[in-house]
């Protein structure tokens, strides 16, 4: 246990970007906001959105589950690497975190085809 690497820092990174996460579904949701780091593709332009009400009720509750995912991930992550070894939690929250990545990426993109 302790520090060693590059992969901690990616997890510490991974927690911090689930808080981001949520604070932007957040956003997405009270104040009818896209902030672009998860919610659209990089050459998209965010005025462009047909119905963003519409956009903010497809993609705020996704939003929460990804940020969800990754504060468990770096949590569980990050005990199990300076707390107590939690091996078999890891792996499983390690594929879990990934499997929601993947389904999250593949609604991203079904909500760019509908609604821009």
């Amino acid at each position: 246990m302790g520090f060693d690497g590059i992969f901690n820092l990616i997890d510490i990174i991974v927690l911090g970007y689930g808080f981001y996460a949520m604070y932007s579904a957040y956003v997405l949701r009270n104040e009818g906001k896209i902030i672009r780091t998860f919610l659209v593709f990089k050459e998209t332009d965010v005025d462009d959105c047909r119905d963003l009400q519409g956009y903010a009720n497809f993609m705020s509750p996704k939003l929460w589950v990804l940020g969800g995912a990754m504060v468990a991930y770096g949590a569980i992550s990050m005990i199990n690497t300076y707390l107590v070894e939690i091996t078999g939690l890891f792996w499983v929250m390690f594929v879990g975190f990934l499997v929601v990545l993947i389904w999250y990426a593949m609604e991203v993109k079904k909500a760019m085809q509908r609604f821009f």
